[in-house]
């Protein structure tokens, strides 16, 4: 009887977990998680959340919704994550990625026939026309200043227009807002450097999902150790990952 018992547990223990199916839910931000011309997730995040989820024996059902949709989805306990959500904006008990894989990088663009190239900080805007988008939570370093005259945009490509326009002086994007705008209008504004400030977006998992945000958290990190974090920012932001990490530290 007591080797029929451990059989049996043995049996038992080498059983493979039931792979899951887990729904994530976010809005499409290039390059970091958007759908391609085929309707496939591709993107930085969806390569590490799916290398996560198949080492731990699962796969991730991706919904594109606008936030305010995956809010109400994650609220209503009807999706497992949601991409860049901080513990302020999840339920309680939901659990936030720790290891930083996503960054909201923003820089100063001026008019290309502007001769300044690297900004000497936020200082040198006072008393400047700079677009602020209605719908952004901008970082502190850029909220909290009052001396310069805000212009308020709808979205980021007004922000855009204004600034090709002539209509004001500096606007605060992410290099891959422009992505939207009409390409005739990329040669008319500049990027200066350095990164003005950055914030983290990290991933919100339900309750019961901690091996998984684990997971998550061990591929950031094996995607900084290898250098590929740090070439995917070059690449598509133009500064280097201890560029966006110093700007995120020095944000107030």
């Amino acid at each position: 009887m007591f080797r029929k018992l451990l059989a049996l547990a043995a049996i038992t223990l080498s059983a493979p977990v039931t792979a899951a199916v887990f729904t994530l839910c976010a809005e499409a931000w290039q390059p970091f998680i958007y759908q391609n011309a085929q309707g496939q997730p591709v993107g930085l995040a969806v390569d590490a959340l799916g290398r996560a989820a198949r080492a731990e024996g699962h796969r991730i059902r991706y919904l594109f919704l606008a936030p305010a949709s995956c809010l109400r989805l994650m609220k209503e306990q009807r999706i497992d994550i949601m991409a860049f959500a901080t513990a302020e904006g999840s339920p309680p008990g939901w659990l936030q990625t720790q290891q930083p894989l996503v960054y909201w990088v923003l820089n100063a663009w001026v008019r290309a026939d502007n001769p300044l190239h690297h900004y000497p900080g936020l200082g040198h805007f006072s008393a400047h026309k700079v677009a602020f988008v209605d719908v952004y939570d901008y970082p502190p370093a850029i909220a909290a200043k009052r001396d310069w005259q805000r212009v308020a945009a709808n979205d980021s490509t007004t922000a855009v227009r204004q600034l090709a326009a002539g209509r004001v002086d500096v606007i605060f994007e992410d290099a891959v807002a422009l992505q939207d705008v009409d390409p005739s209008l990329h040669g008319k504004i500049r990027r200066l450097q350095p990164v003005v400030a950055s914030v983290a977006q990290p991933f919100s998992f339900r309750p019961g999902l901690e091996l998984l945000r684990d997971a998550v958290d061990g591929e950031a990190q094996r995607l900084k150790g290898s250098g590929e974090l740090d070439r995917f920012y070059q690449r598509h932001f133009g500064s280097t990952l201890a560029q966006v990490s110093a700007s995120v530290a020095a944000s107030p």
